[in-house]
């Protein structure tokens, strides 16, 4: 919780860019977004910063789901470049990531 806190008073923190799946009272998965500048350009940049889905809810598409959800919210405030960082030993991420068009 303590490492939780500490991030969300750090400037870059939008709570509009936190998004939770939640079942039956449940958090069960989750996708937290960071906003960049690219500092050649200047242009905004969408980070998926942080995804994670309870393993009780795996392949049901909900990191998928959450992933586009992240990726709609950056397309509405006008963003139009976004970057990620995936282990590649995560494969089932990797393989959700290169279905949503990241290289």
């Amino acid at each position: 919780m303590a490492d939780l806190e500490n991030r969300i008073a750090k400037p870059w923190f939008d709570p509009e860019g936190f998004f939770i799946a939640i079942e039956n009272k449940k958090i069960i998965g989750f996708c937290w977004t960071k906003i960049h500048r690219n500092p050649v350009e200047g242009v905004p940049i969408g980070e998926l910063y942080v995804l994670g889905v309870d393993s009780d809810h795996e392949a049901r598409g909900l990191g998928k789901a959450l992933s586009a959800f992240a990726l709609n919210y950056f397309q509405k405030k006008g963003i139009k470049q976004s970057i990620l960082y995936v282990d590649s030993r995560q494969q089932r991420a990797y393989k959700i990531y290169r279905h949503l068009g990241f290289k």
